[in-house]
């Protein structure tokens, strides 16, 4: 009679219920055990995925058990994708402690040739780990892409069959949080206090802090956009704003507007900082008339001169000029991206007539496939197992077909080049407060000392700046490309 420790593990509530449950295994191998004449020392049991090292605290301590108790040197399991989807824990039990592996339905591992065979068992077992983690993404990516949330609902919305729906209760209160921060001088602390008091939760019913509230004003989804995984699709769920609402929170949040300043006083203020001490450069209004900018000096005595709002309005001009395009480079550019245009649009047909072709291949050789078990010219087992392997790679194909189908032509970028067209001309048109909302939307802190004017341009206007030096239309381009909602206000501004 040989000491056996017992293994039994699921790794899912569902595989708990149904096919390798607990309660299976207990009986069938105690029922092995019985008629091998295994006697069985001890049981482990836990539900716990085997994909990855050092996460199962029941195949810890049965470790610990193989180490410490030399009169038990072999582990009874089910199935060895049980016992270990990983060459790591494999080789802990195999090499490192010795102990002899017994597989009710595959065997027992303890020779060398045995070892062999238990060791591409678990290999096998972490390859198909890793496809059904390839296509649990895949799914989960094919279900944003039809605009449908594919996990857990974010704050303000609750799960359902179809994606996601408003909660009655938080829902309300989330549009009213983007209200308030939009219309009011509310500081993002100070309307994530009150979405405290009114009775907003996380989804495990925690407080909403600072740095969640921030998450949310950001989150597209509430104007009906699905972000996933660094791309973001058309949703199907009823919106919580409007994007007009959301694009006003984005300004304020990242400072492309002030609301809290009166701009037809000072509306350069909140723009510049000073050369000398670093401090923020106010306005103040002198003799009841003339308006000055000058530093705040919150750090003591400072350099920077009062400079005359008129005179500084004209040396802002430089913010400008330094990220206008030129004509001749504007038309090369956007003739460049109707061209690119076409190529994509060329390479996603090609690619579709490529995907359909294969698809059409892994028909015919499931059908063929078939056909030969019919005919008894392979074996049942092994045309379920070639047919198993074809269906996974028909569902892939069947992927990226769908994903080619509604691939997204490239942003058209031909309204922000004319911005950086005409940015000048219409500058020298406008009125301060006109031009102080252009600015704003183009740079922040730019350094102003008694001399000159340092711009600080925003993501991605700083790569405009030095596409003007470098000559990189095409590389502007693909900037702008990725970043055009944050172009668009300034793009309206100056086309309107």
């Amino acid at each position: 009679m040989r000491n056996v420790y017992r293994y039994i593990r699921v790794s899912t509530d569902q595989q708990a219920e149904h096919g390798y449950s607990l309660e299976a295994q207990d009986q069938v191998l105690s029922d092995y055990a019985a008629g091998h004449k295994l006697r069985i020392v001890e049981s482990f049991v836990e539900s716990e995925s085997a994909f990855t090292t050092g996460k199962r605290p029941e195949f810890t301590r049965m470790c610990e058990a193989l180490r410490s108790h030399p009169g038990v040197n072999a582990v009874l399991v089910y199935k060895f994708d049980r016992l270990a989807r990983n060459m790591t824990d494999f080789a802990l039990l195999t090499e490192d402690l010795g102990a002899t592996l017994i597989s009710m339905t595959e065997g027992e591992v303890s020779d060398t040739e045995n070892q062999l065979l238990g060791g591409m068992h678990a290999v096998f077992a972490r390859h198909y780990s890793q496809q059904l983690s390839q296509r649990v993404a895949l799914g989960l990516k094919t279900k944003a892409q039809k605009g449908l949330w594919p996990t857990y609902a974010p704050t303000g919305y609750v799960n359902t069959s179809e994606g996601i729906e408003p909660d009655p209760v938080a829902g309300p209160l989330i549009a009213k949080l983007f209200e308030l921060y939009a219309h009011t001088e509310l500081s993002v602390a100070e309307v994530g206090a009150w979405v405290r008091a009114a009775g907003l939760r996380s989804r495990y019913g925690g407080k909403i802090y600072k740095s969640a509230v921030h998450k949310i004003l950001q989150n597209p989804v509430y104007y009906g956009a699905l972000p996933w995984k660094g791309e973001t699709y058309e949703g199907k769920h009823e919106p919580l704003i409007s994007r007009e609402m959301w694009q006003m929170v984005q300004s304020k949040l990242h400072g492309r507007t002030s609301p809290r300043v009166r701009r037809d006083e000072f509306p350069f203020r909140g723009l510049l900082i000073c050369a000398y001490c670093g401090c923020q450069i106010t306005a103040s209004l002198i003799k009841h008339h003339y308006v000055y900018y000058h530093c705040t000096r919150s750090k003591g005595r400072c350099e920077q001169p009062f400079h005359r709002a008129e005179v500084l309005s004209e040396r802002l001009r430089c913010v400008v000029d330094k990220i206008h395009v030129p004509s001749a480079a504007v038309k090369s550019t956007l003739r460049a991206q109707e061209a690119a245009l076409k190529d994509q649009e060329r390479m996603r047909k090609a690619r579709l007539i490529q995907l359909k072709a294969e698809a059409r291949r892994i028909s015919e050789l499931r059908n063929a496939a078939y056909m030969d078990k019919i005919q008894q010219i392979i074996e049942s087992r092994q045309w379920a197992e070639v047919d198993r392997d074809l269906a996974e790679r028909g569902d892939v194909v069947a992927v990226e077909i769908e994903r080619m189908s509604a691939a997204r032509a490239l942003v058209d970028v031909s309204g922000i080049f004319k911005l950086l067209e005409r940015a000048p001309v219409w500058y020298n048109r406008q009125s301060d407060e006109q031009r102080a909302r252009l600015l704003k939307v183009l740079a922040s802190n730019c350094v102003l000392s008694a001399e000159n004017i340092r711009p600080n341009y925003r993501y991605p206007f700083d790569e405009v700046a030095v596409a003007v030096e470098t000559g990189d239309w095409l590389g502007v381009m693909d900037v702008v490309q990725t970043r055009a909602w944050i172009v668009e206000p300034a793009a309206k501004l100056v086309l309107a």
